[in-house]
């Protein structure tokens, strides 16, 4: 057991607070809070849940979160430092092409081998014309014996050499190249966006195979807003009035992304033009949105 989940677990028995009552009141599953008290963090559902969690935990038992994550920093996972060795979004984008590299190279091997049917095809051609060409020179060879009026006038003399060499410069056609196959262009990949659960005033949800695109915030009433990312970086922060509309257009790139809303029942929430429907009926509350992909899976 670590240090942490000792010091909740008495924590919690002192104040007398039963898991059972602990799972009510934090909507944490039961088996989540015993991993916490027992240290088993890597069994909870994602790194960037953890915190989440223990944070709902300390929230419910009446601690301040803070200081225990100054604390016990060493046995909490660290988010950012385990991002580091996810693969970046353009060697995702090269892993996607490889079939097109491969489908080009085909492509490629099918060109050239049409190219040498064709010149094999032309070669043939020439060869029987200078074989043609060779047997007619032999047929008009004119007899020296004859006398030049019977050579001109006689009627089985063939055609002049001057005809002979123009016929023999006559260009066949070159036939007409196969049709190269058509590629299939490759299946699209299907853009998901699931709820995962809720705790606390969080709900998790998972956008899978898109981007955070066409984000806006649009407001019936007042309400506080705040939009950061898993680093603190923080896209908006402010309180709106009823009838505003908040577009944020930088969340495209992002990979995790937390929207905390003051009086969410005056909010309504547009990604990529579709409405998300807020699992709670809490005024407070959060949306935490984890953005991954098939390849970055793979």
């Amino acid at each position: 057991m670590s240090e942490l989940g000792q010091y909740l677990k008495e924590v919690r028995e002192q104040k007398q607070i039963s898991l059972d009552d602990l799972q009510r009141t934090t909507k944490i599953q039961k088996r989540y809070l015993i991993a916490i008290e027992e240290g088993r963090l890597d069994t909870l559902p994602g790194l960037f849940y953890a915190r989440a969690f223990v944070k709902t935990y300390a929230e419910a038992i009446g601690l301040d979160p803070e200081p225990l994550f100054d604390q016990y920093r060493n046995e909490l996972p660290n988010p950012q430092r385990e991002a580091v060795t996810l693969p970046s979004r353009s060697e995702r984008s090269k892993t996607a092409e490889a079939p097109k590299k491969r489908t080009k190279g085909n492509s490629v091997v099918s060109t050239l081998i049409a190219i040498v049917f064709i010149a094999v095809v032309v070669f043939a051609i020439w060869l029987i014309a200078q074989s043609r060409g060779g047997s007619d020179d032999q047929a008009v060879s004119p007899d020296t014996t004859e006398s030049v009026e019977e050579a001109e006038f006689s009627e089985d003399a063939g055609i002049s050499p001057e005809e002979e060499e123009a016929r023999d410069q006559i260009e066949e056609p070159a036939p007409e190249a196969e049709p190269q196959p058509e590629v299939e262009p490759e299946p699209e990949t299907e853009v998901t966006f699931t709820f995962v659960e809720s705790s606390g005033n969080t709900s998790y949800f998972q956008l899978e195979n898109g981007q955070l695109d066409d984000v806006r915030i649009e407001l019936t009433g007042s309400s506080y807003l705040d939009v950061k990312n898993a680093s603190g970086r923080t896209f908006y922060s402010g309180q709106p009035i009823a009838g505003e509309e908040i577009v944020l257009e930088d969340l495209v790139a992002e990979e995790h992304v937390i929207f905390n809303f003051g009086a969410s029942q005056n909010v309504n929430l547009f990604i990529a033009g579709e409405q998300v429907e807020f699992p709670l009926d809490e005024v407070h509350q959060k949306i935490d949105i984890t953005v991954t992909s098939d390849t970055a899976s793979e």
